[in-house]
């Protein structure tokens, strides 16, 4: 799923709602300004015919059932402004389990997956194409920052309970009105104008992730807030709304956006919404912040290039620099809440940082080298060469340990060793790491020069059988 998607989480249909922000007993949702001819010209040229009749046909399905399907949310957004779409949702007004299955059963090749607890379902095409199917539904709070009570409802109650209006327009795909447009909330003008606008004033007390999602969206779709919007996202934000959150919702919306691509675009407008307290202290020096947070992507970039099968969490890096100059307990503070298994190798490096490019500066020889990296984790590493540019010694230094020293192993294990007479316990880990320095160090290439060695070093007797 995107990270831009709403997860289930949004308003209560029997408050405010519309543009004019009217009661909900008088809002009349307006007809989309979009005729359904052009909206079917538009599904046809942007995704192509293939995609389009697989919408005719679960439309067909859903409405032999009674159950008429639209497609909904950021779907249709990025289908007005021409964008790609990851992920193609549908929404179901009633049994979702019956559609799917009754379209993996008269659509060739299609597979289905149920998720009862959640009442969604995916289409898998065989082509490796999916849709993502999920029911129709009234959502309700019943406090602040909790989540919602769900029960199913109709297309225009699933509308209502989104988050900002640019999500919550819908196509209907019934065939005897495919194409329809409804956007009772005026989500085509609002993006038209560039304006991020929400469906009602609690929208933020009820789920104050909404904020973070909405700063992504104003990133990625260069939205500004509307006025009424900023106003209550400074409401909520008074009454310290963030702190009703879990730590595992908050880090959620957070590592999404440590994630986007226009990560400095983000920080900036992280502080012009006056949210940098749910990262770190506002930042003295932003631009300094800004170019090592560039520098730690391209970092994160070289890695995957060069490492692509290994994992990384490129927002334990980010973290990383975000903190190297605020107080340790700014970040332990945080770790403690988000439930981060990188933690505590974060907190590690920001220890160790500070004193690296001394040591490796003083450092004699390759092994001492290794062994400093060795004291960092892999998000520690990219995190310090993104305080350098890339051609300084200390990048070149630990893009060679990686590259090169990292995979280097001793020749001789501990079973060759102890074939030689070598006792198994702690000593002999202390000859293998010994041997390894060695490797690291151009002493030994191979068992025998090796063996030669151990026998300079007197660890093995001069005749060996």
């Amino acid at each position: 799923m995107t990270t831009d998607k709403p997860p289930a989480v949004n308003s209560d249909p029997l408050i405010s709602t519309g543009h004019d922000s009217l009661d909900a007993h008088s809002a009349i949702p307006k007809a989309g300004h979009l005729p359904a001819a052009q909206i079917r010209q538009m599904l046809q040229q942007r995704w192509g015919d293939a995609l389009l009749e697989r919408l005719h046909a679960i439309g067909r399905i859903a409405a032999n059932l009674g159950t008429p399907a639209y497609l909904v949310g950021g779907s249709v957004r990025d289908l007005l402004q021409n964008h790609p779409t990851p992920d193609v949702d549908l929404a179901i007004e009633g049994d979702v389990r019956a559609v799917a299955g009754a379209c993996s059963a008269e659509l060739s090749g299609v597979q289905c997956t149920y998720h009862p607890q959640f009442g969604t379902a995916i289409l898998q095409y065989p082509d490796g194409f999916q849709l993502d199917l999920a029911r129709c539904r009234i959502e309700h709070y019943p406090a602040p920052a909790a989540l919602p009570e769900v029960q199913p409802g109709d297309i225009q109650a699933d509308l209502i309970r989104r988050d900002f209006t640019i999500n919550a327009m819908a196509i209907s795909l019934d065939p005897e009105n495919f194409g329809d447009f409804l956007d009772p909330y005026g989500g085509s003008e609002d993006l038209q104008h560039n304006l991020l606008r929400v469906l009602h004033p609690l929208s933020f007390l009820d789920d104050p992730t909404r904020i973070l999602r909405g700063l992504r969206f104003a990133v990625r779709f260069q939205l500004q807030l509307e006025t009424d919007t900023r106003g209550l996202l400074e409401e909520a934000l008074a009454q310290d709304v963030f702190a009703r959150l879990s730590g595992a919702r908050l880090w959620r919306e957070l590592k999404y956006l440590l994630e986007l691509t226009d990560l400095p675009a983000a920080l900036e407008k992280l502080g012009a919404w006056q949210l940098w307290t749910l990262l770190r202290p506002a930042p003295l020096e932003l631009e300094a912040l800004l170019a090592r947070i560039r520098r730690g992507q391209q970092e994160i970039k070289w890695f995957h290039c060069h490492f692509s099968g290994e994992k990384l969490l490129g927002a334990a890096v980010l973290l990383t620099i975000l903190w190297r100059d605020v107080p340790w307990a700014e970040a332990e503070k945080r770790l403690h809440y988000w439930p981060l298994a990188e933690g505590r190798h974060i907190l590690n490096d920001l220890h160790r940082l500070s004193e690296m490019p001394v040591a490796l500066a003083k450092a004699s020889r390759p092994s001492v080298v290794a062994r400093l990296w060795e004291s960092l984790s892999l998000p520690g590493m990219l995190a310090l060469w993104a305080e350098y540019p890339e051609t300084d010694a200390i990048t070149e230094s630990g893009r060679y340990y990686l590259l090169k020293q990292r995979g280097l192993t001793s020749p001789l294990n501990g079973k060759d060793l102890q074939a030689m007479g070598l006792a198994p316990g702690p000593q002999l880990g202390k000859v293998l790491r010994r041997l390894h320095d060695a490797r690291l160090d151009g002493a030994i290439k191979d068992k025998e020069t090796a063996r030669q060695w151990l026998i300079r070093q007197g660890i093995l007797p001069a005749i060996q059988p």
